[in-house]
């Protein structure tokens, strides 16, 4: 009785009830995503007369190294232009992303002459016929940025999206044809995807490198940023085409990506539409659409390519803000929490979410330190071993679960993608349980730190822990040395001072005692 007890408390409570939870979770997502893929295929074309008129919102803030990138590909977009119109709202920047949007907006072009990367292929693009608006203003964030950008804009349609991400080139007609299709729809998040193409190479100058052809050539990446790249990928097909299409499914929308959210005009309130209370203004802005029973849809056609985040310290700042926005947005709307007020959203997603997200994150963290204790209950090496691995082979059960679904319903390019992360997809729970980390650090900075959108990562604050050694060291040496240069001339001076008349006396006694002594002689 004493072994079953000490099994279950061990092994159910710390390792099976995770897994089977996590497993759970992951099972009802694909079912709910497999009984919409037949109701997708039967959708019909629209013609340009159906289309809406479009405002697209681009917030730009220092980036002057991929403006022309978005822009071109915003420009390439097979929506009719005359319905089509481009604001970007540049906040503050410093770096020259103004002119640059300016020379868009005057008919110019990009510095590698309106060319972009798209999957994996250099496209070039045609003259465009719409119109790009440049509103300038102080800093103030990107919340402020897109409410002035909404402000100013008179689309049927809205669409923000951020300043570092490329549109295939279908991306705005699939997204304003959603809204015709379904007339209660009021908001939705396109698809967005990872493309380590998008990664554009640059001389030491900071020049695109083009090739033979005028073409860009995609920035080289080394062993660990593929690595990087891979696993964010297949991490974002998780989220999206399984996760993000389950929450519209079910009325559970969760949050709108920042990189591309639309909305019909009319359901967005008359004041400032985001919110600059928290580091997640796009999270704080779902909540009060769903306080507004506002239905909140996918467009899991509309492609939006990110490029991944190839350094541990970026991608630490990342994951620690999005769980400070998350835990600062549940904050202020938890009265709803648990409440039948708002359906299935506030009623068993935001419950569900805060327990594997926040309330479970406390016992997983502490699963890494217990195994070493395992011995003290009666457990050898090799028993612990084996139900690690069978507990990391689950786990990679289910990733592969997960991306065999997606692959099932993706088209050719992202397929083709997929096959490349063939080895990637073996090591990717151990990338979720580094990022596992870095989003318990986000619990730790909202509790003890000001709300700030960049946080240093742990490589870098180990480098500046070592910096202030190597300065604090030279101050130690400095002060040592002007120590004993002090003792020095200390002693130099009482030598001078007491020494220096008794040496003096000797002397004189001396010359005086040895002319005595000649005397008497």
């Amino acid at each position: 009785m004493d072994s079953l007890l000490v099994f279950v408390l061990v092994w159910g409570v710390w390792l099976i009830t995770p897994v089977l939870i996590d497993g759970m979770d992951a099972v009802s997502r694909l079912v709910v995503v497999k009984s919409r893929q037949r109701q997708f295929s039967r959708r019909r074309h629209l013609s340009d007369d159906e289309l809406p008129t479009v405002s697209l919102i681009v917030p730009a803030y220092n980036e002057a190294e991929v403006i022309d990138r978005c822009l071109t590909s915003i420009k390439a977009q097979d929506y009719p232009h005359e319905k089509f119109e481009i604001i970007v709202v540049d906040d503050g920047s410093d770096d020259g992303t103004p002119e640059k949007v300016e020379h868009h907006a005057n008919g110019g072009t990009a510095e590698n002459g309106d060319a972009f990367r798209l999957r994996g292929r250099a496209i070039r693009v045609g003259p465009f016929r719409g119109t790009i608006t440049l509103i300038r203003r102080e800093r103030g964030g990107k919340s402020q940025a897109l409410n002035a950008g909404i402000e100013s804009s008179s689309g049927e349609i809205v669409i923000n999206i951020d300043s570092d991400v490329v549109l295939h080139h279908h991306a705005i007609r699939n997204i304003a044809a959603a809204f015709v299709r379904d007339p209660e729809l009021g908001a939705l998040t396109g698809n967005i995807e990872i493309d380590w193409d998008v990664l554009e190479a640059r001389d030491e100058e900071g020049r695109l490198v083009l090739d033979e052809e005028g073409h860009v050539v995609p920035r080289p990446l080394d062993t660990m940023e593929r690595f990087l790249s891979k696993s964010q990928f297949l991490e974002f097909l998780s989220s999206f085409d399984l996760g993000r299409r389950s929450q519209a499914l079910t009325g559970t929308m969760f949050t709108l990506a920042g990189a591309c959210s639309a909305f019909r005009r009319d359901i967005l309130p008359c004041g400032p539409c985001y919110s600059n209370t928290t580091v997640s203004e796009d999270t704080c802005l779902t909540f009060e659409l769903h306080r507004n029973d506002v239905k909140i849809g996918f467009a899991e056609d509309a492609k939006v390519y990110l490029e991944p985040v190839v350094n541990w310290d970026e991608l630490y700042a990342q994951r620690a803000r999005w769980t400070r926005g998350q835990l600062e947005v549940c904050g202020m709307h938890e009265e709803i929490i648990g409440k039948h007020t708002h359906g299935a959203f506030s009623r068993r997603s935001l419950p569900k979410t805060l327990l594997l997200d926040h309330t479970l994150a406390f016992p997983r963290l502490i699963w890494a330190p217990l195994i070493l204790f395992f011995p003290m209950l009666g457990y050898s090496w090799a028993v612990i071993g084996m139900a690690l691995a069978g507990m990391y082979a689950f786990y990679v059960a289910i990733e592969a679960l997960n991306t065999v679904t997606v692959f099932a319903i993706s088209d050719e390019h992202t397929r083709s993608r997929i096959e490349q992360c063939g080895w990637t997809l073996l090591f990717l729970p151990l990338f979720r349980f580094i990022v596992f980390h870095f989003r318990f650090s986000g619990f730790l900075v909202t509790l003890m730190e000001e709300p700030q959108w960049t946080i240093k990562g742990p490589v870098d604050e180990m480098q500046d822990g070592l910096r202030l050694m190597r300065v604090r060291s030279i101050e130690f040496v400095t002060m040592m040395v002007g120590s004993l240069t002090t003792a020095v001339l200390r002693v130099g001076r009482f030598a001078l001072s007491t020494l220096g008349p008794l040496l003096v006396t000797l002397v004189v006694l001396a010359g005086r005692f040895d002319a005595y002594w000649k005397r008497s002689a």
